[in-house]
């Protein structure tokens, strides 16, 4: 049987979450500089492709085995491990700016090489959730992490784009290190609970791990139609994520003020789905309410596609309602994961089903560019819109997706 979480993990899961937020903040200042060097340094579509296809694809393709250690190793170190590491990163790109040494292509290695410690790093984290948050939380904490992300979402760009006008990118990158440094602080702190592995809490192989965790998404109903339908859905939506920057700035002529607006504005979006979220016990026919508000996305997806130059209000509007309606789908999906897979099961399952989720992603990242190029974005992103209407139509008209709620874990 595994440990059932308590009060007390629950207590402490909250103090781990306050130092992700701080971590979450640096980090995402320290992104919108870096992409936005990348798009006035290289002036193209196909290096912000490159750039998002290098830090997303180590994730991608090293989840599956990364989640089987989450499920193995010391959780605790495992995370201090990682942050790190990525805060080393950190200091080298630091390092680089200060010395005008860095150049697209050692930026884009030394990307991958994060992305890489975050594929270790991220598995161990999703555990701590279902292992330390009562059942009868779940949703709310899966909407408290939206809301968070929401104000980070918020915050960071304006942070970024402020700070882009008083300091140089190396002195505003200190703020990434920093945080990753307080992270750590609540980690050194808490207990986090050990779940035996194997049969009655034996040494497995990790080879028998993985394979327990691809045969339970094989055997739970709808679940592989749901990580297929989730697949198809991040490969349309790459062109939005990685060419948005490029967007503003050279189809709309913006700059990073007019960036960071629509960007914050957008999260605030979020930031109201995920408020929702966490106070509400979540919808009772979860996986039907998130594929509704994805047809409510694409059409947002649509309207961007199709906005007037220079209507920046429009757009950020049009963001906002699109965003909101994410943590409600993610909530939604996350919640009915978390329910149906065994406790014992869940690093090695979610690491399985955030890769099949995203195996798509790397490819619409790299291909993003040069379809812009070739299409020009705004077709781009009104081709990418109806294909998704479409595919969700058949998702929920020819498989198996609306049953998977009726699967029940066995801990």
């Amino acid at each position: 049987m595994d440990l059932q979480p308590s009060q007390t993990t629950f207590k402490h899961y909250l103090l781990f979450l306050s130092g992700q937020f701080v971590s979450m903040l640096g980090s995402n200042v320290a992104q919108f500089v870096i992409v936005w060097w990348v798009t006035l340094e290289t002036k193209s579509a196909v290096y912000l492709s490159i750039a998002s296809f290098a830090a997303f694809t180590p994730f991608v393709a090293l989840t599956p085995f990364t989640g089987v250690f989450a499920d193995r190793w010391n959780r605790k170190i495992l995370i201090g491990v990682t942050d790190l590491l990525q805060a080393l990163i950190a200091l080298i790109i630091i390092t680089l700016f200060w010395l005008n040494a860095i150049s697209i292509w050692t930026l884009i290695v030394l990307i991958a090489i994060r992305g890489v410690f975050q594929a270790f790093q991220a598995p161990a984290v999703s555990t701590l959730i279902p292992l330390m948050v009562p059942s009868d939380k779940l949703s709310r904490i899966n909407g408290l992490n939206f809301l968070l992300s929401g104000v980070v979402g918020f915050i960071g760009p304006v942070t970024a784009a402020m700070m882009l006008e008083i300091w140089a990118i190396h002195e505003i990158l200190w703020l990434d290190v920093a945080t990753f440094l307080i992270a750590t602080v609540p980690l050194i702190i808490i207990k986090i609970p050990i779940v035996k592995t194997g049969i009655d809490g034996g040494k497995t192989s990790f080879t028998r791990d993985f394979i327990d965790g691809l045969a339970f998404i094989k055997n739970a109903r709808g679940f592989i139609a749901l990580l297929m339908t989730a697949m198809m859905i991040n490969f349309l939506a790459m062109p939005l994520d990685v060419l948005f920057p490029y967007y503003i700035k050279f189809i709309h002529q913006g700059g990073a003020s007019e960036l960071a607006f629509i960007m914050a504005t957008s999260q605030v979006g979020m930031l109201l789905g995920g408020l929702l979220m966490s106070v509400i016990r979540g919808f009772r026919r979860k996986m039907f309410t998130a594929m509704c508000l994805l047809y409510v996305f694409f059409v947002a997806y649509a309207l961007i596609a199709l906005s007037p130059k220079g209507f920046f209000w429009f757009i950020a509007s049009v963001m906002f309602a699109a965003h909101f309606c994410l943590p409600i789908i993610n909530v939604s999906f996350m919640t009915v994961v978390q329910m149906i897979v065994p406790k014992h099961l869940y690093g090695r399952v979610n690491s399985v089903m955030m890769t099949l989720c995203n195996l798509a992603s790397p490819l619409g990242m790299i291909i993003s560019g040069p379809l812009a190029e070739f299409t020009g974005v705004v077709n781009l992103f009104l081709g990418c819109s109806v294909l998704g209407a479409f595919f969700l139509t058949l998702s929920l008209t020819f498989t198996d997706i609306r049953y998977i709620e009726e699967t029940r874990a066995v801990n």
